[in-house]
């Protein structure tokens, strides 16, 4: 099933539309993966996948965090690997393929390194094994505007780069892209340019200051929520809570 099918079935059958993102943070290794397991355990139900970022990699190794992978796959949720990846072709390839094995449904990765010798590997590889590649468009943070509004020329027409990568996404065939939440402007002319079809993944609700509700309403398909969940007292109550806000 390709991944935008997957994720849509999941998002059906909890009704929901939050991403959880698993980016933990712990010195004591133990503790950290007790953390984990506790948070998913809280709110796989109010949940239609997971991210895990470098942060968790690099801290547990990828072995253990295929383990977490696998237990949520357990409850039918699939799993986003949040790698941006970005490099040349044959480095992409080789971290598209471990993340694979590792059990990830889906990998985000940046358009910068551009389709010849850099992205093609990326979606050819993911095209045979049925996995999903989610280009990021526009981050999240306050200085993202600084490269991603740049104003560039494309054909002799001065665009921002947003608008170019999202081309490239679309002439791609990617499975979704990432637009930050703390942007719903961005996310309406994103909307407008990759058509209704496009799903778009949008992080920064609640810690950064971006607005579920509102992000929903300028075309976001799906939230991508962290902190504002696993730091919360009760990260079961969060996140229904959310989900109900933007049912």
């Amino acid at each position: 099933m390709p991944f935008s099918k997957q994720i849509e079935v999941s998002s059906e059958k909890t009704q929901s539309r939050i991403v959880l993102a698993l980016d933990l943070e712990h010195d004591d290794h133990n503790d950290l993966i007790k953390k984990c397991y506790e948070v998913l355990e809280a709110v796989y139900g109010y949940i239609c996948a997971v991210k895990i970022n470098r942060q968790l990699v690099l801290a547990l190794g990828l072995p253990t965090v295929g383990q977490i992978v696998q237990e949520v796959h357990k409850h039918s949720l699939p799993v986003i690997m949040d790698a941006k990846l970005n490099d040349v072709g044959h480095t992409n390839s080789f971290m598209l393929k471990s993340y694979i094995v590792a059990g990830f449904d889906a990998v985000i990765a940046s358009p910068i390194s551009g389709w010849t010798g850099g992205m093609d590997s990326v979606f050819e590889y993911a095209e045979r094994e049925d996995k999903g590649i989610i280009l990021l468009v526009y981050m999240s943070n306050p200085g993202a505007d600084e490269f991603y509004s740049m104003m560039v020329s494309t054909e002799g027409v001065l665009k921002p780069v947003y608008e170019i990568f999202t081309k490239m996404a679309v002439e791609w065939g990617a499975d979704g892209l990432v637009v930050g939440a703390t942007r719903p402007e961005i996310i309406r002319r994103v909307r407008t340019l990759a058509g209704p079809s496009m799903d778009i993944y949008s992080p920064g609700v609640g810690a950064q200051g971006g607005d579920a509700k509102n992000a929903v309403e300028s075309g976001s398909d799906y939230l991508i929520v962290g902190r504002t969940i696993y730091a919360s007292k009760s990260p079961r109550d969060t996140a229904r809570e959310l989900r109900m806000s933007i049912k």
